[in-house]
């Protein structure tokens, strides 16, 4: 009868083991659950960020490409505004140039219409002479002559207040022109200097939307990993939950097998 008892004792340590290494192994296949649900939540926020980080790196190299066809557009008005500055100075110089030559024209005219009338003058001085020695017909054709060049002296005179009224327009019209091409480089060069300033943030963005694509990317990949983790967690713990509550139905057949030796 002692040895009956000795070995329902001992099934009942057995027993008293097993219970204790199957709640063990139940408590750590819950505590396995757990962290593969922490890890699936933060495969979870990987995967987010990862998206969002792709998503915005990928509207940051839109906007570079966007920026830096603009800055192309903007080079190019520039590039044009400084050529048609060049060009109008060009024009200025020329109109400018031919206002001096008209200015010197003019100055001839008045130089040769002075020496007409002085001409003038003098036959129709030598016509009153002349006809005061009795010689109507000489003094007429003297007077007459005169009177042609007098007229020629006043229309050469009108002519070079003309033609200076026409040098001092062009020259003023020429200095209107050269400001305006000034204004149209100063415009070209201000354009280029946007036109760099767009270059260099295109390449900014482009930088930094390549970053945040292959930060994001890495996420992603971070994120498979600890999902992959998360599964082989859950799959470790549903196993030790299983094996603990096996432990714990042999817990509970042993303790019936020592309850059945006793009696």
């Amino acid at each position: 009868m002692s040895d009956e008892k000795e070995v329902a004792e001992e099934i009942e340590l057995l027993s008293d083991v097993a219970e204790v290494v199957g709640v063990v192994e139940v408590a750590v296949g819950l505590d396995d659950l757990e962290t593969a649900e922490a890890l699936e939540e933060a495969s979870k926020a990987e995967l987010a960020a990862g998206a969002a980080d792709i998503a915005t790196g990928v509207a940051d190299l839109e906007a570079s490409d966007k920026m830096a066809f603009m800055s192309g557009v903007v080079a190019s008005a520039g590039i044009e505004d400084v050529a048609h500055g060049a060009d109008l100075l060009s024009s200025a110089e020329n109109v400018e140039l031919l206002s001096a030559v008209l200015g010197v024209m003019s100055e001839e005219d008045l130089t040769w219409s002075m020496e007409l009338a002085s001409v003038a003058g003098r036959l129709m001085v030598a016509g009153d002479v002349v006809d005061g020695i009795d010689m109507p017909v000489l003094s007429a054709f003297l007077e007459e002559q005169g009177a042609i060049l007098r007229a020629m002296a006043a229309d050469s005179i009108y002519h070079y207040a003309a033609m200076r009224g026409v040098a001092g327009a062009l020259a003023e019209t020429g200095a209107d022109v050269a400001a305006v091409g000034l204004e149209e480089m100063a415009e070209g060069v201000d354009r280029l200097a946007v036109s760099r300033g767009m270059a260099v943030g295109s390449e900014l963005l482009a930088a930094v939307g390549a970053a945040e694509v292959e930060q994001g990317l890495a996420e992603v990949a971070a994120s498979e990993v600890l999902d992959d983790v998360a599964k082989d967690v859950a799959a470790e713990g549903i196993a030790e939950i299983a094996e603990g509550s096996a432990v714990l139905g042999a817990s509970d057949v042993l303790h019936a097998a020592a309850d059945i030796d006793e009696s």
